[in-house]
């Protein structure tokens, strides 16, 4: 007779084992035993972005190890140990079952590591092995080749050696990537890998075309990389490629950067993580810029991501913020027309900005006890004295001091004989408001139509840019 007792303590058994097998795999194991290295702690990181974060730490053992270990798994992507003064040791990787035991010899990092139970940070420290002994291989060349003259026979050898060595590193790499494909080691090499720029078609001048290794290269940078895998977010490269794009494949006018970056954005597909670092790294590099028209990049990411589904990740304080930034400084972008201002002079009288009818006008936010206005005043001053008639200027000088005492003192000082209005004292919304200004001094450009053709400058690039539109030559 069937034992019924025996087959449900069986399988009781067997579900046991499972659930306990399955629960052994849910969280993170990580054994370091580094020959030589007395820190009473180690530290993990991991890669983000430009930074680094602290994962975890782990006190020296026993047996003179280090283990992190927790319930819950980590995110794919590449880690760093580093000493108890912050100093990093090595990269690692954290890909697929994360229980990996790494060892090696103090005094011969990287390469003596070795790795148990974890085949990419195997193939990870070979690679780095075999990367460094072409690199000895290949200076070694670089110095022969130095010492012979050009066209001997010599130096054709060397140069063909030199190729030789070339031809077998991306043998070495793309025998990695095709082989491991979809792994993370792939993924990540892959994204290293160099955009090879075929020769430049003939024109019909019958020179190059010089533009299309540019060309060429800027269209094809991404080829190798998967913006859509997340895990690159955690290497120490991605950023840096970023940054490549974006400041020196990429015409620095607010046009030119917002379609690589919207370009960039979209290459991201559904990854909630590249698109988290994208939108953070490119939002705070834009809301801050130095650069004149920048702000109109800000802007953009904003009104055009802001409303993704995947914004749920940011703080929601931080972001209504970040979005009343955008709205404060939409009106005032380049190109835009200035906001009225309606404000009082010294005679009491109110004055429009709009109403002034010049070919330019200088808006000049100042405050009389601001340092750094007492040392533009005067250049200002000069440039409105011997060149407003000649260029057709006037200036709106706004006073950001609610004492009209202060700020008569000052003009007489100054005997500054341009328009002067109180920003407090006014018949339209806060100034401070309209034109995003919370520090002085603080100059706009505008044309006659009161369009803004230049803003937060100094006088002296006033006057050149002013000079260059007429095409005046000093």
């Amino acid at each position: 007779m069937y034992n019924y007792m025996r087959f449900l303590k069986t399988i009781s058994c067997l579900l046991l084992t499972f659930s306990l097998s399955v629960q052994a795999q849910k969280g993170f194991n990580i054994n370091i035993k580094v020959q030589g290295l007395n820190d009473s702690l180690l530290i993990l990181a991991t890669y983000s972005g430009d930074k680094q974060f602290i994962t975890d730490t782990a006190f020296r053992n026993k047996t003179n190890g280090y283990t992190f270990s927790a319930d819950t798994l980590l995110p794919e992507g590449m880690y760093i140990i580093a000493n108890l003064s912050k100093v990093k040791l090595f990269d690692f990787i954290i890909s697929g079952k994360q229980v990996i035991t790494i060892t090696g010899d103090i005094d011969n990092i990287p390469a003596s590591l070795t790795s148990k139970n974890s085949e990419e940070n195997k193939i990870l420290f070979d690679y780095i092995n075999f990367l460094s002994a072409k690199q000895k291989e290949m200076a070694i060349l670089q110095q022969s080749k130095a010492q012979f003259q050009a066209n001997s026979d010599t130096l054709t050898f060397i140069a063909n050696r030199i190729q030789l060595v070339n031809e077998e590193v991306l043998r070495y790499i793309n025998g990695i990537i095709n082989t491991h494909h979809g792994k993370f080691i792939s993924v990540f090499l892959n994204s290293m890998q160099e955009i090879e720029v075929p020769p430049a078609p003939i024109l019909s001048n019958g020179r190059p075309d010089s533009l299309f290794a540019f060309n060429y290269y800027k269209a094809h940078y991404w080829d190798n990389t998967d913006l859509s895998d997340g895990r690159l977010v955690r290497t120490p490269t991605l950023h840096s490629k970023v940054e490549q794009y974006i400041t020196k494949l990429t015409h620095p006018i607010p046009d030119s950067l917002v379609k690589s970056i919207d370009k960039l954005i979209s290459m991201t597909g559904n990854n909630k993580e590249t698109f988290k670092y994208l939108i953070w790294y490119l939002t705070t590099k834009y809301e801050a810029s130095e650069i004149m028209g920048q702000d109109a990049v800000f802007v953009h990411i904003v009104d055009t991501w802001y409303g993704d589904q995947r914004m749920t990740w940011m703080n929601p304080t931080v972001k209504q913020n970040l979005i009343k930034k955008a709205n404060t400084l939409r009106p005032i972008l380049l190109g835009k027309i200035a906001p009225e201002m309606i404000l009082i002079d010294t005679l009491q009288q109110p004055i429009s900005l709009h109403a002034i009818k010049k070919k330019y006008t200088i808006i000049f936010f100042w405050d009389p006890d601001c340092g750094h206005c007492k040392k533009e005043t005067p250049l200002l001053k000069d440039l409105y004295e011997n060149y407003s008639k000649r260029l057709d200027l006037e200036v709106y000088a706004v006073c950001m001091d609610t004492s009209w005492n202060d700020m008569k003192k000052y003009i007489i000082q100054n005997n500054t004989k341009w328009i002067n209005v109180n920003g407090f004292y006014s018949m339209t919304p806060d100034f401070r408001e309209l034109y995003d200004v919370h520090s002085s001094p603080v100059l706009f450009l505008l044309d006659e139509k009161k369009k803004i053709i230049a803003k937060k400058i100094l006088s002296e690039q006033m006057k050149n840019l002013i000079f260059k539109r007429e095409g005046i030559k000093e």
